[in-house]
């Protein structure tokens, strides 16, 4: 929803919807009679000055002009959307707000399966029985593609038409909506047994206390509230990247990692040399999590445990013990990091204190397993 200057936020960017009077210029291009452009601007206050500056330069245009743009690409334009084709609209797309490294990447992967299947036409000649093709054509079984990642890829080349269609208004209605590819999920995760958590926990690993590689968190993050340890999960830190709004949040420490050692080897770490909470242990693609992925499969593999249950499924371990527990939906929720569901007063007015989220954390008990304190003042770090 805009505001009375036509301001209006898509994500975490502000765009201008900017209504042109009738005998403007513009309405050959925009037959619609509505010019939006991203302000590029995160901030509402940085994006009223932007607006306002924008908005000026569109409705003072004239055909002598060049169409005011905020990017460092030429304007498409209606009337030359014979030489269009997608990856022009792919190419305004990287531009219209921040996205990040692997979005572009996938995106580009997509697209590239798009120009080798369509033979990229342009961009009007594209056709739905295209569309129905691309979906064919990707979950054929000689290209050994999972029905994941086909859903994916089908689903990137219907945004950027749905970008161009509805951002940019160069088409006047999406080819492909309505075009769906259905995904099944090959290897639906599950909660860890108790035989897999005693094999898993009685390997070496938890017996020498061999550091993981893996660096995402930082000594920051480890605080205490209310005299309550707590683990700070965000986006603020270099390197640290969250899928949703939801994944942000503080979560108490476990009072058995507390008897392991964990806070007293918190406390021993320089900060003043460097923040990780792993100082030694190095990055993958500047992705944290990359190389402890990796090795996390491999190792679990080495002693039987291959294929499922993987790392994740210790997600599904936490929430089924939590929900047996008859813990509450929205402090699971807040727990894991997932959207909260129900009405907007379980979403917005629910308050979820520390006491309430430490109470739940401490029901998780694991009696099947047993190990002995970590932290002796010898670790290697």
């Amino acid at each position: 929803m805009s505001s009375s200057n036509g301001i209006f936020q898509r994500g975490s960017s502000h765009y201008l919807r900017v209504v042109l009077p009738k005998e403007h210029p513009l309405q050959k291009l925009y037959k619609s009679g509505k010019v939006v452009v991203s302000l590029k601007a995160c901030s509402y206050r940085d994006a009223v000055t932007a607006g306002a500056i924008k908005r000026a330069e569109i409705l003072g245009w004239s055909e002598s002009k060049a169409m005011p743009s905020t990017s460092r690409n030429p304007p498409l334009k209606r009337e030359h959307l014979t030489e269009y084709f997608l990856r022009d609209i792919y190419n305004r797309w990287k531009e219209s707000k921040p996205r990040s490294a692997d979005s572009i990447n996938s995106c580009n992967r997509s697209l590239l399966l798009y120009e080798e299947f369509t033979k990229n036409p342009a961009l009007h000649q594209l056709t739905r029985a295209q569309g129905d093709g691309f979906r064919t054509w990707l979950q054929q079984p000689e290209r050994k593609t999972a029905s994941k990642t086909a859903y994916d890829r089908f689903t990137w080349v219907k945004s950027l038409l749905k970008y161009a269609y509805r951002d940019l208004e160069l088409l006047s209605r999406h080819p492909w909506e309505g075009i769906e590819l259905y995904t099944e999920t090959t290897n639906k995760r599950r909660p860890w047994t108790a035989p897999e958590l005693q094999i898993l926990f009685g390997q070496a690993l938890f017996i020498n206390y061999e550091l993981p590689r893996d660096k995402k968190l930082l000594t920051s993050d480890i605080s205490a509230t209310d005299d309550i340890p707590t683990i700070s999960i965000s986006n603020t830190g270099l390197n640290q990247q969250l899928k949703t709004t939801a994944s942000i949040r503080t979560i108490p420490i476990h009072s058995e990692l507390i008897r392991l050692g964990f806070m007293e080897y918190v406390r021993t770490l320089d900060k003043t040399v460097a923040e990780s909470l792993w100082p030694a242990l190095s990055k993958r693609k500047n992705k944290p999590g990359g190389y402890f992925s990796n090795w996390f499969g491999e190792y679990r593999a080495s002693f039987g445990l291959k294929g499922y249950p993987d790392f994740h499924c210790f997600r599904h371990t936490v929430r089924s013990q939590l929900g047996e527990a008859e813990v509450p939906e929205h402090v699971i929720d807040s727990i894991l990091g997932h959207e909260i569901k129900g009405s907007t007063g379980t979403k917005v007015y629910t308050h979820r204190t520390l006491k309430t989220l430490k109470s739940a954390i401490e029901l998780l008990k694991y009696e099947c397993v047993t190990m002995p304190e970590v932290y002796r003042n010898k670790i290697n770090i």
